[in-house]
């Protein structure tokens, strides 16, 4: 697998775990304060999630330094 692929999956995964913890978050801070979101605000929450996480994520995959790469013999 070329290092083009891991970093799109990389990307995905991160994306996924985003829009999951936006869904979360507004989810319980909607209970927290017991604001009634109602199904467009937990997709909201979701959204912007996702976005989040992708940003973060395609900001770390492109710092070199950030994810160590190992080499074939190394491990």
């Amino acid at each position: 697998m070329d290092q083009n692929s891991k970093d799109s999956l990389m990307v995905w995964a991160g994306t996924i775990l985003g829009a999951t913890g936006g869904w979360w978050g507004a989810t319980r801070l909607a209970a927290r304060y017991a604001v009634p979101l109602g199904t467009w605000g937990v997709l909201g929450g979701g959204v912007i999630g996702a976005i989040a996480g992708a940003a973060l994520t395609k900001m770390i995959v492109g710092d070199q330094g950030a994810i160590p790469q190992f080499e074939e013999g190394e491990l």
